[in-house]
């Protein structure tokens, strides 16, 4: 029984007519005919009735028919995954990455890694920091780019540090403090601050702000709590008062926008975004990514 007395026999099936077969598969009748004479002989019984004027399945042939639908279809698909290996790796690779960070070149990362890999699926998880280190643990997500606080709480997890970003001051365009080149944190004292929601999980997603603030001796008025920093920067629009943001986020404000990036004195490199994984976790495509496009300034 080959692959192609099976293609010929599952066209007269299908079409019930020897003539329209032979149409559909660019052959002779009298070549269809004989490869399902071959057939017939080899399965041991009669699987078409048929006369000059009609085509009909027997029992046999009908059982068989499934079954041989069944059998080119996993073919097809067999020699499709064969040229999709041919034209690169197959799979998922799940990208976690922080609020904001969609702004960085993290889109030119990963059009590098989809124009080698195309036949890769990305998804994608946009979150806070300690939401991404929890889906990372949990395996929801490959790789995580998000920002590391304190070494020693990132436990089992592996990463490699890709840039680091200033912590800058992010007010009003029309606030007193805009047009400055840089301002001391003392600066900020007596201005309401618009404060981002800085999750749990045991990894210091609060450490750079807190200390910051507490460094200089601030303690100010918290106007708002926002939940990721795209609503930070609203807010800020709105005039509820200053947000301390990272600069992967502030490099691309507008020129002239509704708010102004102010570099805050001693803190240029506070911010430490770093892709992170599970050692454990056994995905090639993990390795490509780390391995050939992954960009560490």
């Amino acid at each position: 029984m080959t692959p192609k007395q099976l293609e010929y026999f599952v066209a007269v099936a299908e079409e019930l007519s020897f003539t329209r077969a032979a149409r559909r598969l660019f052959v002779s009748e009298a070549s269809i005919s004989t490869q399902i004479r071959n057939l017939e002989r080899e399965v041991g019984c009669s699987l078409l009735d048929r006369d000059n004027r009609h085509v009909a399945l027997t029992p046999a042939g009908t059982s068989l028919l499934t079954d041989a639908q069944a059998l080119l279809a996993h073919s097809r698909e067999a020699v499709e995954r064969a040229r999709a290996m041919d034209n690169g790796p197959v799979g998922e690779l799940r990208v976690g990455f922080i609020k904001g960070y969609e702004r960085s070149n993290l889109g030119d990362m990963l059009y590098g890694f989809h124009t080698h890999n195309p036949n890769v699926r990305l998804s994608f998880m946009r979150d806070n920091v300690a939401e991404l280190y929890d889906a990372l643990k949990a395996e929801k997500v490959d790789v995580a780019i998000n920002l590391l606080y304190q070494e020693e709480k990132m436990g089992s997890l592996q990463w490699a540090r890709l840039r680091d970003y200033p912590l800058n001051a992010v007010v009003p365009a029309n606030h007193p403090l805009a047009q400055k080149a840089s301002i001391r944190m003392e600066e900020l004292d007596g201005y309401s601050l618009v404060d981002i929601h800085r999750g749990g999980g045991g990894y210091g997603e609060n450490e750079v702000v807190s200390t910051t603030l507490a460094a200089a001796g601030l303690n100010p008025r918290v106007s708002y709590v926002s939940e990721d920093v795209e609503t930070s920067v609203l807010c800020v629009e709105a005039g509820l008062g200053y947000a301390l943001l990272p600069g992967y986020l502030t490099e691309r404000f507008p020129p002239r926008g509704k708010v102004v990036a102010v570099p805050i004195e001693g803190r240029e490199h506070e911010m430490h975004v770093v892709a992170a994984w599970l050692p454990t976790r056994k995905n090639e495509l993990l390795d490509v990514f780390l391995d050939e496009f992954l960009t560490v300034d």
